[in-house]
Formats: structure tokens, sequence, C-alpha cells
């Protein structure tokens, strides 16, 4: 099997085409079959697992060189954040160059040596989640291209990192996943049909026959007891969701809007009118906003970066309006703007992946076993610990150091007690 994969990479370096496409080439199309043979798994990270989300506290994105956006992108993120960089031993130095040029702020650029196949990162890029113990890690898929390179950028992400890595035997993609950090996620009908297992090739169905092989591995694996899945009403063939949707927040979403006369139209407004009619996390209905594309922008294909939302315009009358969408949908972030070489299925969102605040807790303190309530338990557990009758995690011990002396004894427990009795 690794001789097939070596003459595929090899064919694909002596192909005329600089850069492999974001769908399929004749030839991958050819060994298609090779996906199911690049997938594994691990045991699931210890429960209750929680999927982070694209809007919660990011310290980096994660890139690949050679680049698919633009080094005045790089840079205004690098304002900001850490750009994990993909790329090459041999490439390194001119990836380098290229963004010190550019005026790339160097000190938050980190290179993660290795190969790639392609810059999609957000399509092969890791999906995050938190475990039962609070420790942020990485849970894989397989990719859905028979791209060994990308398909193994997640592991290479997690040993530069130092993160726990999980693998999940399931056949997906970034661009066709989003979720809302609370165990909602969303997806069109590929997270089903490119599973063998869920035996079906409902294209059409708003929403779809559940799974059961995949929705079960995104519970224990993702933490998602909820998974909308719904036929692409792009019916284009890439079928992602960031073509035509997003979330912008646990209760907001933001959906494409097309005149009558566009061919979709009815497609997506039999979209929309299914998530107007289920409910968020909170037990409300979703708020939802609506981004004119007449001529197919992709607009909703933006990067939502802390206080950030970057978005990709295409130097048309319809951008103004785009933006004053984002900016009534999301009036407390900095909306930006970037030209780029994007397509109505390919586009920013599709090229950088978010890298979440390793050092951000997902508790306050106190919170000691992590349930999001401080209570006579939290005194247990820190007490335990103390006597060395059970030993904390270092996530807890964090939430157990109120007094943030490093060490975690009675004065702690006093504190908790006095958070308690108020």
């Amino acid at each position: 099997m690794k001789t097939i994969f070596f003459m595929i990479f090899c064919s694909m370096l002596l192909s005329d085409i600089s850069e492999l496409p974001i769908g399929f080439t004749d030839e991958e199309l050819r060994n298609k079959h090779l996906i199911n043979n690049m997938g594994s798994r691990t045991e699931p990270p210890i429960g209750p697992v929680r999927s982070i989300a694209e809007y919660e506290p990011m310290q980096g994105v994660l890139i690949r060189y050679p680049f698919g956006i633009s080094t005045s992108l790089i840079a205004a993120m690098a304002e900001d954040v850490i750009i994990y960089c993909l790329v090459s031993n041999s490439s390194e130095n001119s990836a380098y160059n290229s963004m010190n040029n550019a005026g790339v702020n160097m000190d938050n650029v980190e290179f993660i040596n290795g190969s790639t196949d392609s810059y999609w990162t957000r399509d092969y890029g890791p999906w995050w989640v938190v475990d039962g113990n609070g420790e942020i890690g990485i849970v894989d898929f397989t990719y859905n291209r028979p791209r060994p390179n990308d398909n193994q950028a997640p592991y290479k992400v997690s040993q530069h990192l130092n993160v726990p890595y999980y693998s999940a035997d399931v056949i997906s993609t970034g661009g066709n996943y989003m979720t809302d950090g609370f165990g909602i996620s969303a997806a069109t009908h590929i997270a089903y049909t490119e599973n063998d297992e869920c035996n079906t090739n409902d294209q059409f169905s708003i929403p779809l026959s559940s799974c059961e092989y995949v929705d079960n591995i995104m519970e224990e694996y993702y933490g998602i007891d909820t998974y909308h899945v719904v036929a692409d009403p792009n019916n284009e063939y890439i079928d992602h969701i960031d073509c035509w949707g997003k979330f912008l927040s646990p209760t907001k979403m933001l959906i494409r809007e097309v005149p009558t006369s566009h061919p979709q139209y009815n497609m997506i407004e039999e979209v929309t009118s299914y998530f107007s009619s289920v409910l968020t996390s909170e037990g409300t209905p979703w708020e939802i906003y609506r981004v004119n594309t007449p001529n197919n922008q992709p607009y909703t294909n933006s990067l939502i970066l802390n206080n950030k939302v970057f978005v990709p315009i295409m130097n048309s009358t319809w951008d103004g309006p785009a933006l004053e969408v984002y900016e009534s949908a999301l009036p407390n972030y900095i909306i930006e703007p970037f030209t780029g070489s994007w397509q109505a299925t390919d586009a920013l969102h599709c090229r950088v992946k978010g890298i979440p605040d390793l050092s951000y807790l997902q508790f306050i303190s106190g919170d000691v076993n992590m349930d999001d309530s401080i209570d006579v338990l939290d005194v247990v557990f820190t007490v335990n610990h103390v006597l060395g009758m059970n030993t904390l995690s270092p996530n807890q011990i964090q939430l157990a150091d109120m007094n943030d002396d490093g060490i975690v004894n009675i004065l702690d427990v006093i504190q908790i007690v006095n958070l308690i009795i108020g």
C-alpha cells in the first residue's frame, strides 16, 4: 500500500498542475478507494467531550507553504496570533523569506516541518476538543481525498504542540463541518454518503435520515449529540457547508441568499427553513442572517479569529452589503475584507484553520471537578488531593490553586469554602 501511495505522490510531482485542485484529479478519482486505507481509530478522549467552535479563543492559525492566501492576509493575522506554517524542510527558507519580505511579524511564526499535498488546511487540518479532564486535544478523521501527506497533518500538529492525539475512523473534511461548541454540529450529505457504513447515497433530503455509525462516532469522539446533516443546497461538486452557511455564535447563523431566478433558490430556502425550525443549545430558535450572493460570491467562507472576522470579497458592488451583514450580526467584531484567488467553492475559510488557545481554562477557578458548579464536591476533590488520596490532573491543579502560589494546600481549600458560603 505504501508503494501505491508513493506512486500517486510521484505522479503528482510530475504533473503539469502546480497545485492540486480542491476537488479530485482524474487520477485521484481512479484511486478514490485508497481513502478507506488512510484511516485509523484510537480510543476516544475521556468524556464528557466538547468540540471547540471557531469563535472561541484562538492562539494561532494553520496554513501551509506554498501559500494559498496572500502574505498581506498572513501579516494581518500575525498581528494578533501565531502563524503555524506546514512546510517541507527544503522549502522552509523560502517560506521564511516570503513572509519576512512581506512584513509579517516573524516572532509570531512557527514552522511545522512536513510535506503537504495542497493548501486547504481547513479541509485536512485538526478538529479540536476538550476532554473530560479539561485537556485540549486533537481528534483526527480520515481526509476525504487520497492525499496521504495532507491526511497526516493533524498528527504533525499534535506533535509540534505536544497535545493529545486521538483518531476516529470516519471519513470527513473540515470545510463540511461546523460546531457551536455545545454539542450541536452541521454538515452536508457527504458526512454520511462518503462513509460506506451509512449505506446511503441520499443527496436531496433536508435533513437526511440519521446514520448510526457516524452519529455514534460524533458523539463519542467529538461530544456531538445533535448532528444536522442536510443535502447541499448549492448542488456543487464540493458539497461543503462553508460554501453556504456558518455558525457565527451559539445562537447566530449566516446563510447565503440568492434571487428567486437563481437555479438553487428553492433548495437554499428549504435549508434555511430547516435551520429556522430547529433550536440552539439554549433551546431558542436560531437568529439567522442572510448574505446576498447573486453571482455565487463566497461571502459565507469567512474566518472568525478572536475579535476579528476576515471576509473574502470579490471587488464587486455586492461586497459592501455583505460586510454590512457581518457588522450587523457581529457588532463587537472588527470586520476585515480581503481579496484573493477566491471562487464560489473555495475561499478564505478553506485555506486557514484556527488553533485554539491551549492555555485557556474552560472552567472557573474553584470548579475543581469541572462540572460547571462550585460546591462541596470541589472541596472533597481538593482535600483528597491534599491528603494524597487522589491525584488531580494538571488542569484541575490549576483550578484548585486559588491563591496562585503553585501549591494546592489547605489555604486553597479555605478559599473554595469561602466561595461556596459567599
